[in-house]
């Protein structure tokens, strides 16, 4: 049996900056913490439970078993080899195929050794995954007039009504290939209406929370896929 004093080890803010990445990972492609689960039950391999991970978003567990940052590892690799293992029309497999494994900044797939490695603190998070600066408003207005701009220049283009043009760009929202579009949530898309049609500007928060890995916005690569999709 372990000493108490083992408890305090790896530290609390340790288990916080890993849950922190946890959940980063989940909101870069729009998954809950049960997703990894339910994938490894469709897809028959070994992964991280639902419970499990929660716990360990929230910085739950002092010393989780070994096995579990293989599963984590293991995970990782099908995602970077988009081995998903599952039919091409199992309604999980959009979901799954929207996720990015952890790399390195070089590049470097992470390992179940990488995952422990984070967990107690002794690789960083990666960048993406870093706190980022709050958004100013004007960035937020500014972003917010872009993306109106864009929208409108393909209607007029396609010479389509703004309302019809906003349901070809919803359609695309609901049916392109998650691999290669930025996903919105539902709340995410309706707010993008609602800025579309000028009834509301992105605040700093929402701007902030519509960043991409690259530092750019979803709702504006959504659009962009949309004009060169569109027919």
């Amino acid at each position: 049996m372990s000493s108490p004093e083992n408890a305090s080890y790896p530290s609390q803010s340790c288990r916080d900056c890993f849950g922190k990445t946890l959940t980063s990972w989940l909101e870069r492609a729009g998954w809950s913490h049960d997703t990894p689960l339910r994938w490894g039950k469709a897809a028959q391999f070994p992964t991280v439970a639902d419970s499990t991970f929660n716990r360990m978003q929230r910085g739950k567990i002092a010393q989780p078993y070994p096995v579990t940052f293989i599963q984590f590892g293991m995970m990782n690799d099908r995602l970077a080899s988009r081995n998903y293992g599952l039919a091409e029309d199992d309604p999980l497999l959009p979901r799954i195929a929207r996720q990015r494994a952890i790399e390195h900044d070089d590049g470097r797939l992470w390992t179940a050794t990488d995952f422990f490695s984070h967990f107690i603190g002794e690789l960083e998070p990666p960048a993406w995954a870093k706190e980022q600066p709050l958004p100013t408003l004007q960035q937020a207005v500014e972003a917010s007039a872009e993306a109106v701009e864009r929208f409108r220049g393909t209607a007029q283009a396609l010479n389509l009504p703004l309302p019809e043009a906003w349901e070809s760009l919803a359609a695309v929202a609901a049916k392109a290939s998650a691999t290669v579009m930025p996903h919105l949530s539902n709340d995410e898309l309706e707010t993008l209406r609602m800025v579309l049609s000028g009834w509301h500007t992105w605040t700093p928060e929402q701007m902030h929370q519509l960043r991409d890995l690259d530092g750019g916005l979803r709702p504006l690569s959504l659009l962009d896929y949309w004009k060169a999709t569109i027919k």
